[in-house]
């Protein structure tokens, strides 16, 4: 083709590729759903401890009462209640009495000391807080959260009950804990491990539970007969406590360490043997549901742990 042709024949050109279309890229859909920032297999949880009054005995009981005590097998509960403990399921919609057990108490002036007077009138005297721990965490499927739930005491002495027989114990810087341990179902509910276990004594070198490497760990004793299981659904939560005498393993846990009572034989006041904590567990988040969980997009590596 000579140049003179080629310059003839480029306005054609122009006018052709005018015609067409310009092309954009498509740009998908947003989706209408959050997306989610918890891995596949995890479960949303949240997690209170409380401190309640002497004063709030009655209101406790009253608490309780409104509380599924059926959803634990009968068997288990008189376990727990030999050992001064129980347990109980809250729906998803609390008793209404439950913010009154945990709001910081108002303020009564007649009963500050003349420092705490002076703070109050100034609007600097803050209100004394029930709450002791409240989180919100995300566990993977088998993993264990460790809940400690007691102050330390001392000194202490446990006996561990199982009908006839019993297992007694004693030990320094003794610490209540809770392990709770997460298996999301196939049908949205989660089933949690409840264990409770006893550390104690100095701490030293030893083998962690779950590697090769050494820690700096006091020693654990794990309570076996009291280790149980709850399938709960997204809302509802469990709910630990001691019985209302708070005497044994329920002081312990969860009774507060105070100096001079520590021993279980010692006889506290009424004031002080009904003052305790309240632990609650709700479930707030669960992906494994059938219904949008494919084995052809999300792979899970599990490893088996020997106890």
């Amino acid at each position: 083709m000579s140049l003179r042709v080629y310059f003839l024949m480029l306005p054609v050109w122009v006018c052709i590729c005018g015609c067409a279309e310009w092309e954009t890229p498509e740009i998908p859909a947003r989706s209408i759903f959050p997306e989610s920032r918890i891995a596949p297999d995890a479960v949303g949880m949240e997690v209170a401890l409380a401190q309640l009054d002497s004063q709030q005995k009655d209101d406790f009981e009253l608490f309780w009462n409104q509380l599924d005590q059926q959803a634990l097998p009968i068997e288990l509960r008189k376990r727990l209640d030999q050992n001064g403990l129980r347990a109980a399921v809250m729906a998803s919609a609390p008793p209404p009495i439950l913010h009154q057990l945990i709001d910081p108490p108002p303020i009564l002036p007649d009963n500050l000391n003349s420092l705490e007077k002076q703070l109050y009138s100034k609007g600097l005297l803050r209100k004394k807080q029930r709450m002791i721990t409240h989180d919100r965490i995300s566990n993977r499927e088998g993993e264990l959260y460790s809940i400690p739930v007691s102050d330390i005491h001392s000194q202490f002495s446990w006996s561990i009950r199982n009908g006839d027989m019993e297992t007694p114990g004693a030990g320094a810087a003794v610490r209540g804990g809770v392990n709770i341990t997460t298996f999301p179902q196939g049908d949205g509910t989660v089933k949690l491990l409840i264990e409770f276990e006893i550390h104690h004594g100095k701490a030293r070198p030893q083998i962690a539970e779950r590697s090769f490497f050494k820690e700096n760990r006091q020693a654990i004793h794990r309570i076996k007969d009291l280790k149980f299981e709850i399938v709960l659904m997204s809302g509802e939560s469990i709910v630990l406590a001691p019985t209302a005498d708070v005497a044994d393993l329920g002081k312990l846990f969860f009774g507060a360490a105070q100096s001079g009572f520590d021993q279980p034989e010692s006889v506290p006041s009424e004031s002080q043997a009904v003052s305790h904590r309240l632990l609650l567990v709700r479930i707030v988040q669960t992906q494994m549901d059938d219904l949008f969980n494919d084995s052809r997009f999300v792979e899970k590596l599990t490893t088996a742990f020997a106890e």
